[in-house]
């Protein structure tokens, strides 16, 4: 399935933006990621109208790699309010922001009101805890990647296909 037009025209003007801005290119691949994470690096200090603009072009390139990469997830848009955006996967009980990622990502703090953090059914968070485990503790600055985020919710995803629902997701 294909994104919609908003992804897409955010995802271009972040491809647009990074490359003018370290000449690098960035390619919806996964090995690209560290060039995003160096891009939002270079916000020192973010204001609110530089996140503004930042926050939903690295969002829905984060976005629209991880559902490329993952080949299941599906948008869930609204045009008037990016706090809502939402990449849900069809295979699994699984969703979060990727917008509030990227705001998360660049603020290098919580963002709770932006949905950044993977949501599942209550039934199986015990299964997306348990595939998360195997990352331990994660320093603050490395949680604030774009690279650690895509680890974690890959992680969490292939957690949950690969354990059915009512196993024990510990061995």
């Amino acid at each position: 399935m294909e994104p919609n037009t908003p992804v897409m025209d955010l995802t271009v003007a972040c491809v647009t933006s990074v490359k003018n801005a370290t000449g690098m290119e960035l390619d919806l691949t996964q090995d690209t990621l560290p060039i995003l994470d160096h891009y939002a690096e270079l916000v020192d200090s973010p204001r609110d109208e530089v996140v503004s603009l930042l926050a939903p072009m690295s969002g829905a390139y984060f976005g629209e790699l991880v559902r490329r990469q993952l080949e299941d997830g599906q948008w869930v848009t609204d045009p008037d309010d990016y706090s809502e955006w939402r990449l849900r996967f069809e295979r699994c009980s699984l969703a979060f922001n990727p917008i509030g990622v990227a705001l998360e990502v660049l603020l290098g703090q919580e963002v709770p009101e932006w949905g950044a953090h993977l949501q599942t059914a209550p039934e199986d968070r015990p299964r997306v805890k348990s595939a998360l485990e195997v990352f331990g503790d994660v320093r603050d600055r490395d949680y604030y990647t774009f690279s650690v985020r895509f680890e974690a919710i890959e992680q969490a995803y292939l957690g949950l296909l690969n354990n059915p629902a009512g196993m024990d997701p510990k061995p």
